[in-house]
């Protein structure tokens, strides 16, 4: 679905998106249960991603929100976005940010939070204390047309991506298949998709894709479709033609609003879209690693069998 009206989802059908799942909330939770579901552990071994409401407090997030746009003020974004052509939208790291004072700030409270590390954790089948955190920073995206001092050309939104993977911005090393992945990353909303849209879409993978071992499996983010060498070679490869056209046809934007996040594997299949136009998308996003590289840890998933809605 690559539309790049100023109002791309205003046909979209409820079976259109991706919804987020609600988490328990903490005072709900009996001894001994998990923060996650078999089935969510399992949607996020093999689709890819994990779409997720209330992983955090709502407090937490009001408070990280309201220090994000104090850093990314909207009207200067806007501004800025609109004269510079290579304005840099990422923050530093969050807690480079008002000096030492920044250790009480809610946006580097959001990578420890308890909730968030335990979620880590159990996808990951690792102690708390066995995971690092690798990336931590804030993004400002706003929402451009092709040619806006030009009122009389045909306008288009720019910022829509290729489906693409993102494991090669992070490693050289495909992610292990039947050992399970070593990453999740996160991307979570200060927005609301409805105000902003620039909504990220996401396909799920192939059955066996992300669980079994092939040959030519690697995917970094920038390869050329269409090419004739590496996964993209004959009819099988993962960015062959047929294989990337039907990604496209089977992605779906999440239906986020303030708060909700995607948990994924640094080899989920997804894309991000433009924002509107004059409008800003403010995001955080997270990736956390286990320590050392487990071996074995998914045999229990890999003999079960779960549909996954």
């Amino acid at each position: 679905m690559r539309d790049l009206s100023d109002e791309p989802y205003k046909d979209l059908e409820a079976d259109g998106w991706w919804w987020p799942d609600s988490l328990p909330d903490e005072e709900t939770l009996e001894d001994g249960q998990k923060l996650l579901t078999t089935v969510q552990r399992l949607r996020f071994i093999r689709d890819g991603f994990l779409f997720l409401n209330n992983l955090w407090p709502d407090e937490l997030i009001a408070k990280a929100r309201e220090e994000t746009r104090d850093i990314f003020p909207e009207d200067q974004v806007i501004g800025r976005a609109m004269n510079e052509t290579r304005y840099h939208h990422f923050s530093a790291m969050p807690w480079t940010y008002r000096g030492e004072a920044s250790a009480n700030l809610a946006i580097n409270h959001m990578a420890l939070h308890p909730r968030a590390l335990r979620a880590v954790s159990e996808l990951l089948q690792t102690e708390v204390q066995d995971i690092r955190l690798y990336q931590d920073h804030l993004i400002a995206k706003c929402g451009r047309v092709t040619d806006f001092e030009n009122v009389e050309t045909i306008q288009h939104v720019i910022g829509d991506q290729d489906i693409h993977v993102d494991y090669g911005n992070n490693t050289l090393l495909v992610p292990p298949r039947a050992a399970g992945p070593e990453v999740v990353a996160c991307l979570c909303f200060y927005s609301d998709v409805e105000e902003v849209g620039g909504a990220t879409h996401f396909v799920k993978a192939d059955p066996g894709e992300l669980t079994q071992y092939q040959r030519g499996t690697f995917n970094p983010p920038n390869f050329v479709f269409g090419t004739s060498n590496g996964s993209a070679l004959g009819a099988s490869g993962q960015r062959s033609t047929e294989r990337t056209r039907l990604r496209y046809q089977k992605e779906k934007p999440l239906r986020y609003k303030v708060g909700s996040c995607v948990l994924y594997r640094l080899d989920a299949w997804h894309r991000g879209t433009p924002v509107r136009p004059h409008k800003v998308r403010y995001t955080h996003h997270h990736g956390w690693k286990k320590k050392k590289r487990g071996m074995g840890e998914l045999a229990g998933f890999r003999s079960k069998t779960v549909t996954a809605s």
